[in-house]
């Protein structure tokens, strides 16, 4: 259990969602684009991770690529959300490698589910950080549900503790 815990700020209209694929890859490219659009019709910046579903030549080389944007949306200092492309396979080989004190010294939302599950699991418990389930582009954003319209922005947008 974290000694202390994290609570990220709350989205604003305007705001960078830095966008990272830290499990399996989408064929889906359409239902990505209808996510990003999605999101800028509401007013957010999108910011896509420099490997942002990529595939790599091997498991490792992969890998690496996602721990690379997984740590770079966490530092950049203009992105204020990073929401997941989908779930699937290939977060929990991330976990022994992850700079957790980059992460906890840089707190933002982090949203996804599935296999995303490992991460906001292993985040927490090493810094305290609290990350949301929810839905991700290549899954449920690119139409998204009336339950989530009504909730999830409700949400990250929330300004009270």
């Amino acid at each position: 259990m974290p000694m202390h815990t994290l609570i990220p700020k709350a989205l604003r209209h305007g705001d960078t969602i830095g966008l990272i694929s830290p499990s399996s890859p989408s064929p889906d490219h359409e239902k990505i684009g209808q996510a990003v659009a999605y999101l800028e019709k509401l007013g957010y910046r999108v910011k896509p991770a420099d490997h942002f579903n990529c595939h790599g030549e091997t498991r490792r080389e992969l890998d690496r690529r996602k721990l690379h944007d997984l740590h770079n949306m966490f530092a950049d200092k203009s992105v204020k959300a990073i929401f997941c492309l989908r779930g699937g396979s290939g977060a929990t080989r991330l976990l022994e490698h992850l700079d957790y004190d980059l992460i906890a010294k840089n707190a933002k939302i982090l949203a996804g589910y599935s296999d995303i599950t490992a991460l906001s699991v292993a985040l927490y418990a090493k810094t305290g950080l609290i990350t949301f389930s929810g839905p991700m582009l290549a899954t449920e954003l690119h139409n998204p549900s009336p339950y989530t319209e009504a909730n999830f922005w409700k949400i990250l947008e929330s300004t009270s503790s």
